[in-house]
């Protein structure tokens, strides 16, 4: 299977939930209200506090399965999956415990939430302390699956199943408008497909937890690279949700719902660069078993080429059509609330995304000691700059100092392009490129402006035609394969 077929499958349940939570967002703060809506994004910040959960092992047992593979040494495959399962499983429920202890002791005094709902918020970080378990490990398996190029599986079944939670939780919301009852259902829904994967591996790869093969002699193996990693998911964690936790303190739990429902739509889209990572780290794990470099830097190339324009789209549609788009989903009044905030950080997301194929390469490359300085780094911009942007101006403040912070991750860029050779932002095609967007964008907005009342709900329609034609051209390439293919039929 190709790379970009791995993308493609890897990122079709990314989209699916993406589209829904277009319509679910707005369903969810009509029928939880902002204080029920906030409960939800109080857990959901906390669980990103929480992204050093597996301390690194998924990533280091995911890089050695995949140059095991790619050296054809299958019963080193088997090793390292049994040891790294082995460690995993109670390294999770610790920090499962360690993450109710501190989100039922904790959690009331540091969020705002009324003194009638404290118990409720306790119940949520309960249930979401189990989802995180079942989250992280769930993970190890679908790197599994990843590192055998099981991209396919793994797209189906994370689309049914995402699908169908997130209308059986707006079900739930419009029942109960209880957010706990939402947490509780989802985690049936995790086991439900952490046994779809487990009966999978099984089947297919004649691996299940396989704990009697475990080696201490891999495991020290992989804890040269889990301990740099470590510290860089835990960097990550910690001063990556700075933003979120300093607005949880001191921001209302309206304000803080109108922010979040923000991030959570940027998130959405860098998620879109998460079905990248895969193939991306699998594949340069495979290539550095091979001893090819050349491999690598065709890999961060055609991922750059691949990803740049959809994320190009991205910012610059929102930089010219946030408006009539926001009214549109959110409603008038939730969208003139929202907006100081959302095109900074969808710009954030967006360089974010792009900056994921640098992320993705650094451990196989063995960088895990780099990837930690550059985290170290961002976390330290991101807590400052949002710090000075909510004194500046708020929550539209805070915004624009989490886009000032992506300096970092185009610097990680910049390094990885140097040290494989690649292309990507020091390539002319990326400017002229991007140069190319922006015209075509602002002439679709001048003739909106020039013929449509800006306040105009119509102005959707020039909105959907610049991003209909810009993704046409993107996927030139593919829709004269099909072309071509339907012609032969």
């Amino acid at each position: 299977m190709s790379i970009k077929r791995q993308f493609a499958w890897s990122m079709m349940p990314l989209l699916v939930i993406s589209a829904v939570n277009l319509v679910s967002v707005r369903l969810f703060y009509r029928y939880l209200g902002p204080e029920m809506y906030a409960l939800l994004f109080y857990v959901t910040t906390l669980g990103g506090f929480f992204g050093f959960t597996d301390m690194g092992l998924g990533t280091a047992v995911g890089r050695y399965i995949g140059v095991a593979l790619g050296k054809d040494d299958h019963e080193a495959v088997r090793q390292y999956w049994s040891t790294g399962n082995l460690m995993a499983i109670p390294v999770l429920l610790v920090m499962t415990a360690v993450f109710i202890g501190i989100g039922v002791v904790f959690g009331p005094k540091w969020f705002h939430v009324s003194p009638d709902n404290v118990r409720l918020l306790q119940w949520a970080f309960v249930g979401g302390g189990c989802g995180l378990f079942l989250s992280y490990y769930t993970n190890f398996w679908l790197i599994l699956s990843q590192a055998h190029f099981d991209f396919k599986f793994i797209g189906l079944l994370r689309s049914a199943v995402s699908l169908v939670q997130v209308l059986v939780a707006i079900w739930l919301a419009y029942l109960t408008g209880n957010p706990v009852v939402l947490i509780f259902a989802g985690l049936l829904f995790g086991l439900f497909q952490l046994g779809l994967f487990i009966w999978h591996a099984r089947k297919n790869y004649q691996l299940g937890f396989n704990l009697r093969d475990a080696s201490v002699a891999r495991a020290r193996e992989m804890f040269a690279i889990s301990s740099k990693v470590f510290g860089a998911i835990l960097v990550g964690a910690l001063g990556g949700s700075a933003d979120r936790l300093l607005l949880g303190k001191i921001a209302p739990a309206v304000a803080f719902t109108h922010y979040n429902i923000c991030y959570s739509f940027g998130a959405r889209i860098q998620s879109l660069a998460a079905s990248i990572m895969g193939p991306v780290f699998q594949q340069t794990s495979r290539a550095v078993g091979k001893d090819s470099r050349a491999s690598v830097a065709a890999i961060y190339n055609e991922t750059f080429d691949f990803t740049f324009g959809w994320y190009a789209l991205a910012a610059i549609g929102t930089v010219f059509w946030h408006p009539v788009f926001l009214r549109l989903w959110l409603g008038q009044e939730l969208a003139l609330q929202v907006a100081p905030a959302f095109t900074p950080l969808v710009i954030a997301f967006c360089l974010s995304g792009v900056a994921t194929i640098s992320t993705a390469q650094l451990v196989p490359l063995n960088r895990a000691g780099v990837e930690l300085g550059f985290g170290i780094l961002n976390a330290i911009c991101l807590g400052l700059f949002a710090i000075t942007g909510w004194f500046w101006d708020g929550l539209g403040g805070v915004a624009w100092g989490v886009l000032a912070s992506r300096i970092v991750v185009v610097a990680q860029d910049l390094y990885v392009i140097r040290l494989v050779g690649g292309g990507g932002w020091l390539a002319m095609r990326t400017w002229r490129h991007l140069l190319a967007q922006c015209a075509v964008g602002a002439a679709f907005f001048a003739a909106s402006w020039l013929l449509l009342p800006q306040s105009s709900d119509w102005k959707i329609v020039p909105a959907a035609l610049h991003g209909t034609l810009v993704a046409g051209w993107l996927l030139r390439h593919q829709l004269r394969k099909f072309i071509v293919s339907v012609d032969q039929i």
